[in-house]
């Protein structure tokens, strides 16, 4: 039991790193139509854009339908919604070339492979732009133990006791349910 939920806390993470590069893909989809403003050029950019959209949505309302709902109690909160500026330099990386709308596939392909493999090797949390999109903000929070975790909800938090159950959608990741 133990092994299966490590292994659904590894996916779940997978699946919320790689949806976090929707905003990647939807530079590079305006990188193309903005060349000669043709809207299919880049079209399956926009498209995949769109089916990780979709894919973050449905992590998330899965997620609180069928995870564990468990109990906690927050000794203390502090917010980290500002983790955004140093990923929205990275989404931005695509349109850097001043001179032309070439993108440099490569290098961009190697940028991505790198965040990804730092956010997927380490416990750090990756702020995923999709998860503002829908109205969630990220919290550091301790808890009875002295274990650290990020929370992320949807409620704008002034009082830790503003949070009664969350699922744990990684290690050192919660979500709050609302109930």
């Amino acid at each position: 039991m133990e092994k299966d939920k490590k292994m659904l806390n590894k996916v779940t993470k997978l699946f919320l790193v790689s949806t976090s590069f929707a905003p990647v893909l939807l530079t590079l989809w305006f990188s193309k139509f903005s060349k000669n403003w043709y809207f299919i050029d880049g079209l399956w950019y926009l498209i995949i854009t769109a089916v990780l959209i979709l894919f973050c949505f449905l992590i998330l309302k899965s997620s609180e339908e069928y995870l564990e709902k468990l109990p906690i109690k927050i000794k203390s909160l502090s917010t980290s919604d500002k983790e955004i500026i140093a990923f929205i330099i990275v989404y931005l990386l695509p349109l850097i070339n001043k001179y032309s709308f070439q993108i440099n596939s490569k290098l961009l392909i190697f940028i991505i492979a790198l965040l990804f493999i730092s956010v997927w090797t380490t416990n750090s949390y990756h702020f995923n732009p999709l998860l503002g999109l829908f109205g969630y903000h990220f919290y550091e929070v301790t808890i009875e133990g002295d274990i650290t975790y990020i929370l992320i909800t949807r409620k704008n938090l002034v009082n830790s006791k503003q949070i009664k159950t969350v699922v744990q959608i990684s290690d050192y990741m919660l979500l709050e349910t609302g109930d």
